[in-house]
């Protein structure tokens, strides 16, 4: 039965004194039906830090994981979970296997999974994806250099972190290809441990101008020393003299 506001709240703070407490269960459950996803994970991790815990908690776990993104947490969730074909353990296994890019894995459960259920509109959906035609060697990007050809090359010479930023650019300018997010995905997977961070996408254009700057108006020359500044009423005279004498002394 769902929890109201209140009931979640009250709950929560019982678990803050005491992680592993069994209401930890009933905590996560409302979570995520909530979708809160990464509350969810933190108050299931804790939880299942205690001893003889039932297998319906680490299904849980797997889905807040596999919505977060972490794939192989997810996995590791499922290993203490029967992941039986027609199953809600099953289908969530086959995504955490497709966006982690294990293609092959997730293609044989998969099939396995519709043998049972061939409605699932989630699993058809795998399949198909998994299904689809290879990138065109000659798709490129923007840049008319960065080619799926050119990333595979990087592939065969060992430089998947160069490849994966190939594909990456590329699929900016095809964001609907699933033969592009697809082979990303396996490159990803098997090289995610070994990848240095990526922040090509984070640079800011180096033509921008930042938003309070003014540019400073075009003038003749540099400013004037003090010894050069133009003099004042009291002293021209004096600068006309010194400069009659600085004369004389030149052309005497």
């Amino acid at each position: 039965m769902a929890l109201t506001d209140p009931e979640l709240d009250l709950l929560t703070e019982l678990l803050e004194d005491d992680p592993t407490a069994d209401l930890y269960l009933q905590v996560g459950t409302e979570l995520v039906r909530r979708a809160r996803w990464r509350e969810a994970r933190d108050v299931l991790l804790g939880g299942l830090a205690g001893d003889d815990r039932p297998p319906e908690a680490y299904a849980l776990l797997a889905r807040a994981a596999l919505e977060l993104g972490d794939y192989a947490a997810c996995l590791k969730a499922l290993e203490q979970v029967e992941t039986t074909p027609g199953s809600e353990p099953g289908r969530i296994e086959i995504l955490a296997l497709e966006r982690s890019g294990q293609t092959d894995n997730a293609r044989d459960k998969a099939l396995a999974y519709l043998a049972v259920d061939a409605d699932d509109v989630v699993v058809s959906s795998v399949v198909e994806r998994l299904e689809s035609p290879p990138p065109d060697e000659d798709q490129r990007g923007l840049d008319p250099m960065l080619t799926v050809e050119r990333a595979e090359r990087y592939v065969a010479v060992g430089r998947v972190d160069r490849a994966i930023r190939t594909y990456r650019r590329i699929l900016r300018s095809h964001p609907d290809d699933q033969g592009l997010q697809i082979r990303l995905r396996e490159l990803m997977g098997a090289e995610a441990d070994d990848l240095p961070d990526d922040l090509s996408e984070e640079l800011t254009d180096p033509g921008l101008v930042p938003p309070e700057f003014d540019m400073p108006s075009p003038g003749m020359g540099p400013a004037p020393d003090d010894d050069e500044a133009e003099p004042t009423t009291a002293n021209k005279g004096k600068g006309r003299g010194s400069r009659k004498r600085r004369r004389s002394l030149i052309n005497p």
